[in-house]
């Protein structure tokens, strides 16, 4: 029996707990569906009927004087890819269809993630960044903060879970990283072939068991020294001002300053950046995800004590798709221009 799309919007909305004016704004996209006039089913849905549903969508809003297009246009992809990834989970499709690029928009609200182009300029820049005074660490400062990166883009770390620049955080030590297939924690199941890690959120003190992919792998064996003193941390190179290593960080890279919406003044971009912009690829990648990968309080009591969200973490990491750079020390790359293979020099 197919499915068509105002069943699968009215039981997703049913099974959810969103917001009312979010609903309202599903219902609009299935009403520029049925105007759309064409008649095929979720089954049958496919990358070209997308396609050509979101040009429609566009053309739609350019013709009624819409100001932001692209805009409106990637609302609609959003609402499509979180309805289809909901319709999959049921198991009412077999296979979830590619979906097309996000169309060029106006961030009218101001842009509080990094783009991967930005993330892969921040990567490199951490080859110019300079040896601190009293350095006296077995690796380059770049080095600890390229390993950071990567573990900020794939899990949203707090920053006192990477650098411990207060008492009160408690950052992530060599005794939490497990080189195992099998999880510490005995209740997950899934089996990751580059080991697990294990930290603790600064703000709940809620614990993780988190999967490395093959890009956290490499960065966090590369800051092994030879000897591994169990109670040591893994990262260094924070300082007591985190945030303000990583405004000259983005100053090195030549990233433009955010700009605060409300009051119209641009601000320096920020270690929780890094966190929100773990949310927008994690959300765009596999939706909902972010709310387990994060660790954000959910509503429903169903879904807090029964649901089991362990194995869509571990689903959504493994398969997260990574900035360029982030390959560089898988591919053999590392310390070297990814067009020109000029090597970088880094201070020591």
């Amino acid at each position: 029996m197919q499915t068509s799309l105002k069943t699968a919007v009215t039981s997703y909305l049913q099974a959810g707990t969103l917001a009312k004016g979010t609903k309202a704004e599903y219902q609009t996209t299935l009403n520029k569906w049925q105007q759309w006039e064409n008649g095929v089913s979720l089954e049958k849905l496919g990358r070209e009927e997308i396609r050509e549903f979101l040009d429609w969508v566009h053309s739609r809003a350019v013709a009624v004087d819409g100001s932001n297009p692209g805009r409106t246009a990637n609302k609609a992809r959003a609402h499509l890819r979180a309805i289809m990834a909901w319709a999959w989970d049921q198991d009412l499709l077999d296979s979830l269809p590619r979906f097309p690029k996000p169309m060029e928009q106006r961030d009218v609200a101001g842009r509080h993630y990094l783009t991967k182009a930005e993330l892969n300029a921040l990567y490199f820049a951490t080859y110019q960044m300079k040896r601190p005074r009293g350095w006296y660490e077995p690796h380059p400062i770049g080095r600890y903060w390229r390993c950071a990166l990567v573990l900020f883009f794939n899990y949203g770390l707090d920053t006192g879970t990477i650098w411990k620049s207060t008492l009160s955080h408690v950052p992530i030590l060599y005794r939490q990283v497990c080189w195992d297939k099998q999880s510490p924690d005995r209740d997950i199941k899934q089996q990751s072939p580059w080991g697990w890690l294990f930290y603790k959120r600064v703000k709940t003190g809620k614990t993780f068991y988190r999967p490395m992919n093959r890009a956290v792998h490499s960065q966090v064996r590369s800051l092994l020294p030879q000897q591994v003193p169990p109670e040591d941390p893994v990262f260094l190179g924070g300082g007591s001002r985190p945030n303000a290593r990583f405004e000259e960080l983005c100053r090195l890279a030549g990233i433009k300053a955010k700009l605060d919406i409300e009051s119209g003044t641009k601000q320096p971009w920020e270690l929780k950046d890094l966190r929100k912009t773990c949310a927008t690829y994690y959300d765009e990648h596999m939706p909902e995800s972010s709310i387990e990968i994060l660790g954000h309080s959910v509503g429903g009591i169903t879904y807090r004590h029964c649901a089991y969200r362990a194995p869509l973490a571990f689903k959504a990491i493994m398969t997260m798709p990574q900035p360029s750079a982030f390959h560089s020390l898988v591919k053999g790359q590392e310390g070297q221009c990814p067009c020109c293979r000029r090597s970088f020099a880094e201070s020591t």
